[in-house]
């Protein structure tokens, strides 16, 4: 059997490596009978390159005779390390790939806590993650709006939401390192940058905020958290009416029944169950709160 390597990603990898991460997770998510979560090679080779410019020194491959099998990313923010994707060539599966690089994403970490999202019904990841520490903290759902459902909410009396300009980014920053657990101006920059942020004031503070981008007919919201969870559930449906036209997808936590009422009041509909996944402390996602994109939560 050939030698599996593992070393830091590179721009020359990319292309290749995408087309691993879309073959694994497209695969999977098949021999499940669930509805897979990339749809194509180009949209997976463009999370990548959208994750080596927030993460450059984030990237992993994994090689067997010259060809890239597996990838990996890791993002630190501080004393929080988010893992994702983790993804194995279907073929190359079963061979140990997937624990090596979990390995080294882990040691990228330097001991701090790390947290991942793990799809629910993949019983073989989740045996890999627990026997490398990690513990099961919170279900998540993945709800997804269609582009053709409509509905707004509206903010509580008091409360003005607004779009985010450049004098909010401080704010906009501790705001989100309250929810988060560490600051990651690199993690919201591009959202201020290419996306959309909404910030909701109530006359003296940052009451909450909402980030939100859009690729190609498909939109992602998060991360996104308030001090109330009626603000929360108007800064989404906000957003959410703002990139009308687009699928919509949201990564919520399950517990949160306002959110989850609200969410569906507004035509989102359950994609698929997930897991919060967390090594070295930490517990569930704080309240009113929305996660980012899964793989940088």
């Amino acid at each position: 059997m050939a030698r599996v390597t593992v070393r830091a990603a590179e721009e020359r990898d990319l292309e290749r490596a995408g087309d691993v991460n879309f073959l694994a997770f497209y695969d999977v998510a098949l021999r499940h009978g669930q509805r897979p979560t990339v749809a194509a090679p180009a949209e997976a080779r463009s999370y990548l390159r959208y994750l080596a410019g927030v993460d450059p020194l984030g990237g992993l491959v994994a090689e067997e005779d010259g060809e890239i099998v597996g990838v990996a990313w890791a993002h630190a923010r501080g004393p929080v390390t988010t893992i994702g994707p983790v993804a194995v060539h279907p073929q190359a599966q079963g061979r140990g790939v997937g624990r090596l690089l979990l390995g080294r994403a882990l040691e990228a970490a330097g001991g701090g806590q790390v947290r991942l999202v793990h799809e629910s019904f993949n019983a073989i990841s989740l045996g890999l993650y627990l026997r490398a520490g990690f513990r099961v903290v919170a279900p998540l759902i993945e709800l997804v709006r269609p582009a053709e459902a409509t509905g707004a909410a509206v903010a509580p009396a008091g409360v003005r939401i607004r779009a985010a300009v450049a004098d909010d980014r401080l704010r906009l920053i501790a705001r989100d390192a309250r929810a988060f657990g560490a600051p990651r101006p690199q993690s919201l920059d591009p959202y201020l940058r290419r996306g959309r942020v909404l910030v909701a004031d109530d006359g003296r503070a940052l009451a909450g905020y909402a980030c939100g981008i859009g690729v190609r007919a498909t939109a992602y919201l998060g991360s996104a958290a308030a001090d109330d969870g009626e603000v929360l559930l108007a800064l989404v449906g906000t957003l959410t009416a703002e990139l009308a036209g687009a699928a919509v997808h949201v990564l919520v936590p399950a517990a949160d029944r306002l959110l989850l009422d609200g969410l569906a009041g507004l035509g989102y509909r359950v994609l698929r169950a997930c897991q919060y996944m967390v090594l070295g402390g930490g517990t569930a996602p704080p309240p009113s709160y929305v996660l980012m994109n899964g793989d940088m939560m």
